[in-house]
């Protein structure tokens, strides 16, 4: 062996030690940390100040090491203390074949919490519903669903919202199916993170059309990126819709009544079902070997106009 490689190998045992002795660090300041949120009755699993860490370090990062990767070693880092602090558990669906929900719940709440498989979406908002699971993980709403999970999730002694969406951050320019992605579910509160999407839910009468809920949203300033519908045959029947607008909308604002009011007592509900912090974005990591490279992504689009 080489005295320049010893030499490197060492600094690198040497920085081992220090990252390990902050790792060490750091846990025991979170575990003080969700010590004094359970005095203060406050939730420990935050979101919206992840999404915020998580921001702050890629908005610093350089070097060789994939963004993606910083990401991945910061997820296994808050889910490995959240299991020390609370016996959190998560509840995936498993709707069976090439289901990509365990992977993702996995890389998102890392590799030591527990995790359990439900035979459906439905059994995984009532694992949540009655204690059993403190996050389901959910397939992202589809119109061909004849029983849409989040239709349950309307009435609710004890509300549940959507907190966040899987996968945890995507490449530059890469489009991911609906059958890829997926959104979290739990009792925690949605809270602003500074750049979040939203999920508004609506009780219309039958004859309000998609187009009207569109309009009335964007005459607001809420221009919806995907709107899902279910309806029942009969004319008295209301219908019930899920519109995700890019903006924070919370239960307290003002802007439910503004909806309401402009269906000009069309509107029976109208209540904010949660959201999502908008995801990372990574640059493509290129390989210096010609033949192994990664293509060029796209220009990224606009956060807007990314959904139909």
């Amino acid at each position: 062996m080489s005295k320049k490689l010893e030499e490197i190998r060492q600094k690198i045992d040497a920085i081992d030690d220090q990252v390990h002795d902050l790792l060490m660090e750091r846990a025991s300041l979170v575990a003080g940390v969700a010590a004094e949120k359970r005095k203060n009755d406050m939730p420990v699993v935050q979101p919206a100040r992840e999404a915020r860490m998580i921001r702050r370090l890629l908005s610093r990062h350089q070097g060789p090491l994939p963004e993606a990767a910083v990401v991945g070693i910061w997820r296994e880092l808050v889910g490995a203390v959240s299991l020390l602090q609370t016996g959190l558990n998560v509840a995936v669906t498993d709707d069976g074949g090439d289901s990509p929900y365990w992977d993702m719940a996995r890389v998102y709440f890392g590799s030591v919490l527990p995790m359990k498989k439900t035979s459906s979406a439905l059994a995984a908002v009532g694992s949540v519903r009655e204690g059993d699971a403190s996050f389901a993980v959910l397939p992202w709403p589809d119109d061909r669903d004849e029983n849409p999970w989040w239709v349950y999730m309307l009435n609710q002694d004890e509300p549940m919202r959507v907190v966040c969406a899987l996968p945890y951050g995507c490449y530059e320019g890469e489009t991911i199916g609906t059958h890829d992605k997926a959104l979290v579910v739990s009792k925690i509160d949605f809270k602003e993170s500074g750049d979040d999407y939203s999920f508004i839910a609506l009780e219309l009468a039958p004859d309000i059309s998609r187009g009207r809920i569109v309009d009335v949203l964007t005459s607001l300033g809420l221009e919806p990126v995907s709107l899902h519908s279910k309806s029942d045959a009969g004319q008295d029947v209301p219908s019930l819709h899920l519109v995700e607008v890019a903006a924070f909308v919370d239960g307290d604002d003002t802007r439910l009544k503004d909806i309401q009011e402009r269906f000009e007592g069309g509107c029976h509900r109208c209540f904010s079902l949660g959201g999502y912090p908008a995801l990372p974005i990574f640059k493509n990591f290129k390989r210096k070997d010609k033949h192994n490279e990664l293509p060029v992504a796209p220009k990224k689009q606009d956060k807007k106009k990314k959904r139909a």
